[in-house]
């Protein structure tokens, strides 16, 4: 279900200044919307919390809608930027590193999750374009880490619809206040060994040998 689409979009600012009531407006933003909910919140809500003027708000904005869709952006530009630090060549350890890296910047902002669920609500075009565009990029990378036979073949697509499912679900689980670094890091060796390894106790290989076993599996195409 979707409310409706925003108006057309205020171009970005020009100016430092600019650039730093921008910043603000989203952060305040996300602070609402992650505490209270799309519906629940007035665009005199997030200028309060910003402590800006509310005409200032339509200068960057052109409603409640647009500056929702911006947050989404702009946590995945974070996000993004956040995982970038991982500098292993393998992709194992990539995927370990990286899970690691999410779960610290889900534990740093918790309310994300509240807002990337509720998108789907509010704009479902939202919600999709914000995983779609990760799936996309993420994809890339497992395709050139199968070609360079450091993962197993399949379709890089769905392994990246698969792992994006894991650490989502694990961050909304793990963030909440209280969680332990020792757990943290108990997660994240878990998780990163049931990507390598999987449910069989012998890992693929195992997998393997007992699919072709299966009845019937030579004559199917």
């Amino acid at each position: 279900m979707s409310i409706g689409k925003a108006a057309v979009s205020k171009p970005a600012p020009k100016t430092k200044r600019g650039v730093r009531t921008r910043a603000a407006l989203l952060r305040a933003a996300e602070s609402c919307f992650g505490d209270r909910g799309f519906h629940a919140v007035s665009v005199s809500d997030i200028t309060d919390e910003a402590g800006i003027a509310i005409g200032t708000f339509y200068l960057y904005f052109a409603d409640k809608l647009e500056v929702f869709r911006a947050v989404v952006d702009s946590i995945q530009a974070e996000l993004r930027q956040h995982l970038r630090n991982s500098d292993a060549e393998d992709r194992l350890l990539r995927e370990r590193q990286g899970l690691n890296d999410f779960l610290a910047f889900a534990c740093e902002r918790p309310k994300i999750f509240r807002i990337l669920q509720e998108s789907y609500i509010v704009d479902a075009d939202i919600y999709f374009s914000y995983f779609e565009s990760i799936a996309a990029s993420y994809a890339k990378r497992l395709k050139a880490a199968q070609k360079s036979k450091q993962i197993v073949e399949g379709d890089p697509d769905i392994q990246a619809w698969c792992l994006i499912a894991i650490s989502n679900f694990m961050g909304m689980r793990y963030s909440r206040p209280g969680t332990r670094k020792s757990k943290l890091d108990a997660v994240v060796e878990t998780a990163a060994d049931f990507i390598a390894f999987g449910l069989a106790p012998e890992g693929r290989a195992r997998l393997s040998r007992a699919a072709a076993r299966r009845p019937g599996r030579a004559g199917r195409h």
